[in-house]
C-alpha cells in the first residue's frame, strides 16, 4: 500500500531494478513533470507497483510498458486527469489481458503506448464493452501490430461495418475529441436513426443534422434563398447535392456520419465536416462558411484535414458545381 513519499521512492527504486534499460529510464523520470504534484506521483506509483508486483506475469512487455507510463505523464491528458475508478479500471483491463498467450511476447514502444491507451479508453468508456477479452483477444493472434490493435479495440466496443470509419490508433485523440468519437460508437450500435433528442437552436445544428440524414427537403426548408452556396443559387446547388446523396445512397448508404475537421489549404482554417457513407465509407468534405451561428456558404472541400486523425475511407464525392 502506498501512503507515503517515502513509499513512492522505493517503488521508483524497484522500477529502476526491473527496467531493461535504466539509463533511458532515469531520462524519462528527469523530463517527467509528474513529480511537481504530489497527488498524482501517489497514484502514478501505484501503476508502477501494479507492473512491479506482476513482474514475472508480465515481463515480456514489462519494460516498454513502463516507460509509456513516464512518457504518458505529461503527453496524455486522459492519464493525468483519470478518476480513482478510471484508474481501478484501468488496472482490471491489464488484468485481463496479461495472462493471455497472445500478449505473451514483447512489444514494442509504441504497440505499449497503443496498449496504455486502450487501457485508459477502457478506463473511461469500460460500460461500453460489446464483446469480451478472450474473443478480442484473438485479433492478436498473429501479431502484435497497429493493425491488430486496431482490431481488438473494435472487437470489445463496435458492431458491424461502423470500426471501419475511424482512425486507425484511436488513442491519438485530445479528450474532447475521444468523448465526441465513444459517444458516436455507442449511438450508433444498433445502426437505426434514432429520432431527434436534442434541440436543433442553431441552423448550422439543423444543417448538420439533415445532411447526415441526406434530407434534401429539410435542408431546403433550413438554408437561406438570398446567399449562394459554392457560387451558385440554392436551388441549383440542392439539385447536385441530391446526385451526391442518391450516389451514397446507392452504394447501400442510409445515412451519413460527421466528423470535424477544417481546410487544409487554400481556405485553411475553414471549418467543416466530413460526411461518410455508414455502410460505403465513400465521404464528402464540406466548408460550413459561418457567421453568427448563420451559414453564409457550403462547399466541398479537397484539401481537409479532420480532427481526429487519418480516417478509413473509400471514394471521395464531390458535388458537380464549378466556380461561375
Amino acid at each position: 500500500m502506498i501512503e507515503s513519499i517515502t513509499d513512492v521512492e522505493h517503488v521508483l527504486t524497484q522500477t529502476e531494478e526491473l527496467v531493461s534499460n535504466k539509463t533511458f529510464l532515469k531520462v524519462l523520470q528527469n523530463d517527467s513533470n509528474f513529480i511537481l504534484d504530489k497527488p498524482f506521483k501517489m497514484r502514478f506509483s501505484k501503476w508502477l507497483q501494479f507492473f512491479n508486483d506482476r513482474y514475472h506475469t508480465n515481463y515480456y512487455i514489462y519494460s516498454n510498458t513502463i516507460y509509456v507510463l513516464f512518457d504518458a505523464c505529461h503527453s496524455n491528458e486522459l492519464f493525468k486527469h483519470q478518476t480513482e475508478h478510471e484508474f481501478e479500471q484501468s488496472l482490471h483491463f491489464y488484468d485481463a489481458i496479461m495472462h493471455h498467450s497472445n500478449l505473451k511476447r514483447h512489444l514494442h514502444f509504441e504497440h505499449a503506448k497503443y496498449v496504455l491507451g486502450l487501457a485508459l479508453i477502457y478506463g473511461k468508456y469500460g460500460s461500453m464493452q460489446i464483446d469480451s477479452f478472450k474473443n478480442a483477444l484473438e485479433c492478436l493472434k498473429t501479431e502484435i501490430s497497429e493493425i491488430t490493435l486496431h482490431q481488438f479495440f473494435n472487437k470489445l466496443y463496435v458492431k458491424d461495418k461502423y470500426p471501419d470509419l475511424f482512425p486507425i490508433n484511436p488513442t491519438q485523440f485530445n479528450v474532447s475529441d475521444l468523448d465526441l468519437l465513444m459517444q458516436s460508437i455507442s449511438t450508433q450500435k444498433n445502426q437505426i436513426i434514432k429520432p431527434i433528442t436534442y434541440n436543433l437552436d442553431t441552423q448550422v445544428q439543423a444543417v448538420k443534422y439533415f445532411f447526415e440524414r441526406m434530407d434534401i427537403d429539410m435542408l431546403d426548408s433550413i438554408l437561406s434563398e438570398d446567399i449562394t452556396y459554392q457560387e451558385h443559387d440554392k436551388k441549383t446547388f440542392l439539385r447536385e447535392l441530391s446526385i451526391v446523396f442518391d450516389s451514397f445512397a446507392e452504394s447501400g448508404d442510409t445515412f451519413l456520419i460527421a466528423f470535424e475537421g477544417a481546410c487544409n489549404s487554400c481556405r485553411k482554417g475553414k471549418f467543416g465536416y466530413t460526411f461518410v457513407g455508414n455502410v460505403s465509407n465513400n465521404y464528402i468534405s464540406m466548408i460550413f462558411d459561418i457567421k453568427e451561428d448563420k451559414i453564409m456558404d457550403l462547399y466541398d472541400c479537397s484539401y481537409f484535414k479532420n480532427k481526429i486523425g487519418d480516417l478509413v475511407l473509400n471514394k471521395k464525392l464531390f458535388i458537380g458545381l464549378t466556380t461561375l
